[in-house]
C-alpha cells in the first residue's frame, strides 16, 4: 500500500517537472508558481509533513491550475481584443482611404469650378447694313416769276406765279410727279390807243378805226388793261444726277393741261356804230410741254429746298375756246384783240423761275 502511494507520488513529481521544463522553454510567467511547488517541502512516505501542516500541493496545483485558466482566458480576451483592434485599424485605414479620395475628388471639382473656363467664342457675324428708310413722297410748294414771249413784240410777265407739286420717288434717280400751278398777269394793250388823227388804222383795217376815237379815249382812256390768268396742270419725271449727296441736281419733262383767259379790267360799256364795248372775254384751252432743271437741298430727311428753271411752250392747237361778244353789226374789235393776244400766248415760249420747300414723308 505504501509502495503504491509513492510510485503515484514519483509519476506526479516527474509530470511537474515535464510541465515545469516545458513552461521554462516557452517562457511561461508561472514558472516561478510552479517552481515552487515542486520545490514545496517533502512529504514522507508516511504521508506526514516535516512542517506544520499546510496547504497540499493538489490544493497549489487547484490553484494554480485555476490561475492557468484565467490566464488562458485574459490570452484569449486579449488575443480576440488584439484581433478586433486590427481589425477596426483595418476599416479605419480603408475608410481614411476613402475619405482621401472623396476630399481629392470635391478638391478637383472646385479647382474646375473655380478656373477660369477657357470658351472658344465663335466670330461675331457681321452686322447687317442698316437700311435707312427713304421717305419717298414729296410735296413741293414754289413760287416764282415767269416771262411769256412770243411774236409781234409779245413780252409780258407775270405778277404771281405758284405751283404745288406732288411726287413719289420711284428709285434713287427716278421719281413722278403731279403739279397744279397757277400764274396771273396785268397787260396794258396799247394797240387800240387813240391817236386823234384818222389815219390811224387798227391791224390794218379801216374797219376798226371809227371805235378809236376820242369817246373811245374819253371812256378808257390811252389803253386798256387786260387781266391773265392761267391754271395749269402737269404731270411730270425727273432725273437725279445724284443720289447720295445733300444737294441732288436733276432734270425733266413735263406734259400739261392749260386753261387760260382773258378779259379787260375796265369793263365800262360804250356804245359806237352799233356796237357795245366793255364786256369783252376769252378764254382756251391747249396743251403744252415742258423741259426742267433745278436741284433738292436736304437740310434733313424730311425738309429741304428746291430750286427749279423751267421752260413751256403749247403746242398743237386750241381747243375749248369761249369768247363774248355784244356788236350786232360790227365785229367787236377789242374782242378780236383778246383772241389775238390769247393765240399768241398759247403759242408763245414760257419761261420761269421758281423756289420753294421740299417736304418729305
Amino acid at each position: 500500500m505504501k509502495t503504491r502511494h509513492t510510485k503515484k507520488t514519483l509519476l506526479m513529481l516527474m509530470f511537474f517537472g515535464l510541465t515545469s521544463q516545458a513552461v521554462m522553454a516557452q517562457g511561461d510567467p508561472l514558472l516561478s508558481d510552479t517552481e515552487s511547488v515542486l520545490s514545496s517541502e517533502q512529504i514522507d512516505i508516511d504521508g506526514s509533513f516535516n512542517a506544520p501542516k499546510q496547504e497540499t500541493a493538489a490544493d497549489r496545483m487547484a490553484k494554480l491550475r485555476k490561475k492557468l485558466e484565467e490566464r488562458n482566458e485574459q490570452m484569449v480576451s486579449k488575443k480576440i481584443e488584439d484581433m478586433r483592434l486590427q481589425e477596426e485599424q483595418r476599416l479605419a485605414k480603408k475608410l481614411q482611404k476613402a475619405f482621401n479620395a472623396q476630399a481629392m475628388a470635391i478638391d478637383s471639382v472646385g479647382t474646375q469650378q473655380a478656373a477660369p473656363v477657357k470658351t472658344v467664342v465663335a466670330p461675331a457675324p457681321a452686322p447687317a447694313p442698316v437700311v435707312k428708310e427713304v421717305n419717298k413722297n414729296k410735296v413741293i410748294p414754289t413760287v416764282g416769276l415767269m416771262t411769256i414771249s412770243g411774236e409781234n413784240g409779245l413780252e409780258l410777265e407775270s405778277s404771281a406765279n405758284i405751283n404745288l407739286t406732288v411726287e413719289n420717288q420711284i428709285t434713287d434717280r427716278f421719281s413722278v410727279g403731279l403739279s397744279v400751278g397757277y400764274a396771273q398777269m396785268g397787260i396794258t394793250d396799247t394797240a387800240n390807243q387813240y391817236s386823234g388823227s384818222s389815219s390811224y388804222y387798227y391791224n390794218n383795217n379801216t374797219t376798226y378805226n371809227p371805235y378809236y376815237n376820242s369817246g373811245y379815249y374819253n371812256t378808257y382812256g390811252q389803253g386798256r388793261e387786260m387781266d391773265y390768268s392761267r391754271l395749269n396742270l402737269e404731270v411730270n419725271s425727273k432725273f437725279f444726277m445724284s443720289t447720295s449727296s445733300t444737294i441732288r441736281p436733276y432734270v425733266g419733262l413735263g406734259l400739261g393741261y392749260n386753261r387760260h383767259s382773258l378779259a379787260y379790267e375796265d369793263n365800262q360799256q360804250y356804245n359806237y356804230n352799233s356796237v357795245t364795248l366793255g364786256n369783252e372775254d376769252f378764254s382756251s384751252s391747249y396743251v403744252s410741254g415742258a423741259a426742267l432743271a433745278g436741284s433738292e437741298i436736304h437740310f434733313t430727311d424730311t425738309i429741304g429746298a428746291v430750286l427749279e428753271f423751267k421752260y413751256q411752250k403749247g403746242f398743237g392747237d386750241s381747243f375749248n375756246s369761249s369768247s363774248s361778244t355784244t356788236s350786232t353789226g360790227y365785229y367787236n374789235p377789242d374782242q378780236v384783240r383778246l383772241e389775238n393776244v390769247g393765240s399768241a400766248i398759247e403759242k408763245a415760249d414760257n419761261m420761269s423761275l421758281n423756289a420753294g420747300l421740299l417736304i418729305k414723308f
